[in-house]
């Protein structure tokens, strides 16, 4: 539970350090470096997950595209909130990225940093339902309004998609891919009780 805890508070503490880099505007790393970002985190969310969803279209991937997007359009006025770019790795906090010391088990590194781009820093996975540890490590806490429970599933349902593209391309096994669309399944149907986040328009 210790080292548990431990390794929670040190990946709070990595977030805050990484989300400590800003930038001029919002957009993966390409879309910024080449002067093609955006000035709302709204827009270029949106831009984001939507070239996934037609990435996913063009290859046949067998998605609930309609209530998505619906859920997407519904609930992003939340992200109008957010207005300093910060460098986020998305998948941060994932067991997969996660490169522990064999002998300390103190975290030694991450892998898959390709999903990383300037954004809300909370799109972390590792802030998805986290632990007291990481929040003491991060040194804030999220805030328990209605906005930011919408970001959250927002984010989450970005990286639901993102892992069923990601399993489908990569044909890394039914079961993987399974548990992503179940996910995606359940994020969707949170994101259906969730309302009146359109008044922050």
């Amino acid at each position: 539970m210790q080292e548990r805890d431990d390794l929670n508070r040190a990946l709070g503490s990595l977030a805050r350090e990484i989300g400590q880099n800003f930038s001029s505007s919002f957009g993966s790393l390409d879309q910024v470096a080449c002067g093609s970002g955006k000035q709302s985190w709204r827009e270029a969310f949106v831009t984001l997950l939507e070239g996934i969803l037609r990435d996913s279209e063009d290859a046949f991937v067998h998605l609930p595209y309609a209530e998505i997007r619906n859920q997407v359009r519904r609930l992003s006025p939340a992200l109008e909130e957010i207005t300093s770019p910060q460098l986020v790795i998305v998948g941060l906090g994932r067991p997969s990225q996660v490169v522990l010391n064999p002998g300390s088990k103190k975290l030694a590194g991450l892998l898959g940093l390709e999903n990383t781009l300037w954004g809300d820093v909370h799109m972390a996975e590792i802030f998805e339902a986290p632990s007291p540890a990481v929040l003491e490590g991060f040194g804030t806490r999220l805030k328990a309004n209605k906005a930011q429970v919408a970001r959250q599933l927002l984010y989450a349902c970005y990286r639901a998609v993102h892992q069923v593209t990601i399993h489908y391309y990569r044909d890394q096994g039914m079961a993987a891919e399974i548990d992503a669309r179940r996910r995606l399944t359940s994020i969707l149907a949170e994101m259906a009780s969730v309302d009146g986040v359109c008044t922050l328009c």
